[in-house]
């Protein structure tokens, strides 16, 4: 397969979420899954590390650009919900519509949206850049390559699974005895221990599908419930869109 890889920056203000990430400013919000229904709707599935549904729901309503939202699992410090945003999230849909480009990656926190995309060639890149530019959405470019064999989502592993594994690997979290800690790794990348095991967990889940087969779980589907190191709430089904 070929392809190119866009790596982007998003202002919240002009993308998603920017009330909710004013109000946790420490948190991160990870996209698991975007899935574009049509050229108006978008229903990204985002993992949160808070364990404080209250306020976070609360948040949500508060949110302008979420229409609807979908607790799907919360587990002891994590949780996973479906969104459907507004229509004024839709010129940046339409043109990945159009354009057949796939979002790899989206991360947001502080009051930034950073997104991994993959599209068919450099002119379809070139097309999205413009059109935004022309609806005033600041697609701050990061890095452009092509899609390779050796991509990481070629092995299920997102763009900060791969990050988290090459630093633990360069850090010795995998030599006996451990030269790094896990609280290590967490405090250069910024976030919680529980994020950074949850991101470990989920890379390792991915590699060992890819070279074994078999259902050992990837990075686009929650991990099952360990009862042997947490115990961990079983999921909810609640809607809790207004």
């Amino acid at each position: 397969m070929t392809g190119t890889i866009v790596e982007v920056t998003i202002p919240s203000e002009q993308f998603a979420l920017e009330h909710t990430l004013t109000e946790f400013e420490t948190l991160t919000f990870e996209v698991e899954q975007m899935v574009a229904m049509n050229r108006d709707t978008l229903m990204p599935f985002i993992w949160i590390d808070s364990s404080d549904l209250i306020r976070l729901e609360t948040a949500f309503r508060a949110d302008e650009s979420v229409a609807e939202f979908e607790r799907i699992a919360d587990f002891e410090t994590d949780c996973l919900y479906q969104l459907t945003w507004v229509d004024r999230i839709s010129h940046l849909i339409r043109i990945l519509v159009d354009e057949k480009g796939t979002v790899m990656s989206a991360t947001g926190y502080d009051d930034t949206w950073h997104l991994r995309l993959l599209f068919a060639d450099r002119d379809a890149a070139t097309r999205t850049n413009a059109y935004c530019e022309e609806q005033g959405i600041d697609f701050g470019i990061e890095n452009i390559h092509e899609f390779t064999n050796h991509s990481g989502s070629r092995v299920g592993v997102t763009d900060p699974q791969q990050e988290t594994l090459q630093l633990a690997a360069e850090r010795g979290y995998y030599t006996v005895p451990r030269e790094a800690t896990a609280e290590d790794l967490a405090k250069e990348f910024g976030i919680s221990h529980q994020a950074l095991s949850e991101r470990l967990r989920r890379g390792h889940g991915a590699l060992v599908t890819h070279v074994f087969g078999g259902s050992a779980g990837t990075s686009e589907s929650p991990e099952p419930a360990d009862t042997t190191s947490d115990k961990r709430s079983a999921p909810s089904t609640e809607p809790h869109g207004d």
